[in-house]
């Protein structure tokens, strides 16, 4: 049996920064990423079980470059040899993920800086599925996220046999698209959904008929996202993840206690220090060869 190719890994870290993130500002950060968990900041219980997942080779971290020396500080005191890289974020995700892909020829995983319980197996799953398919998205059954989180806001996607949440973990193969393709789906992304002007694209994309099957709830996930493949020309892989967990990101105060109280039994509280406060002048200490940053 073939050994299973390495992964680089995309971490989403980006923030918008014209809005003030209410989560933040509540620990006097102007990064949510930074916020204390456990005595660790957020993105290093991420970061940490990256570095030591055995088969992700190349870790890219999109981040504001404000941050770089923050997440720079957290990335160099961690164990594991993988190549590490600090990518400025772009303007979208999409353009974000596409720079982050640059020079990689194998494939990706994509996930956001605050899925600070993300496990192992979940990115095992997602890359495994990727071998037969030029895309994955994890999905977690609505029974399953609520056992995890027994009063979750979550919004779920109600197909014909169940309904799902998203876990903000995907897989690309995009070495293996066309141009054509590939600007296809990324196109769906590029505003970020919130214009007609988008609406129309999704429209154009999927076509109109299996966006009624969807809306009517008429096929199941495997049969809609069977249906969108082709219309699209991708072959999309849907992972149904068992942990309800992986559909959790911390990304407000009622989402920080529930992570909070499903980290506590397997994780006793550390005093590790935080990394400076971001915008703080200071000098910096000599940087590791295998961490790398760049706004390219």
């Amino acid at each position: 049996m073939p050994s299973p190719r390495p992964l680089r890994v995309i971490v989403l870290a980006g923030q918008c920064r014209s809005v003030a993130d209410p989560f933040a500002e509540r620990f006097g950060m102007r990064h949510k990423y930074l916020v204390p968990l456990h005595g660790r900041p957020l993105v290093a219980h991420l970061l940490r079980m990256l570095a030591a997942h055995d088969r992700v080779a190349s870790l890219v971290i999109c981040v504001e470059r404000e941050a770089f020396d923050a997440i720079y500080d957290l990335m160099a005191g961690m164990p594991g040899h993988r190549t590490v890289r600090l990518l400025e974020a772009r303007g979208n995700v999409t353009d974000s993920v596409l720079a982050a892909a640059e020079g990689w020829q194998g494939p990706l995983i994509v996930t956001t800086a605050d899925h600070a319980l993300l496990r192992p197996e979940a990115i095992d799953a997602v890359a495994d599925a990727l071998e037969g398919a030029d895309a994955a998205v994890a999905v977690a059954r609505r029974e399953d996220v609520i056992a995890a989180d027994p009063e979750t806001r979550r919004r779920f996607h109600q197909f014909r046999d169940d309904a799902y949440a998203g876990c903000h973990l995907y897989g690309l193969n995009l070495y293996g698209l066309t141009g054509p393709q590939a600007l296809r789906a990324a196109g769906l992304f590029r505003d970020g959904g919130h214009s007609a002007r988008n609406a129309v694209r999704v429209v154009r994309a999927f076509g109109v008929v299996n966006l009624l099957l969807l809306r009517f709830r008429l096929v199941s996930l495997a049969t809609g996202l069977g249906r969108i493949s082709r219309r699209i020309g991708l072959r999309i892989a849907p992972v149904v993840l068992p942990d309800g967990t992986q559909a959790i990101a911390v990304d407000n105060d009622r989402a920080y206690a529930v992570a909070a109280g499903l980290m506590a039994p397997a994780e006793e509280p550390r005093s590790e220090p935080l990394p400076h406060a971001i915008g703080t002048p200071r000098v910096l200490a000599p940087i590791v060869p295998k961490v790398a940053r760049t706004s390219g």
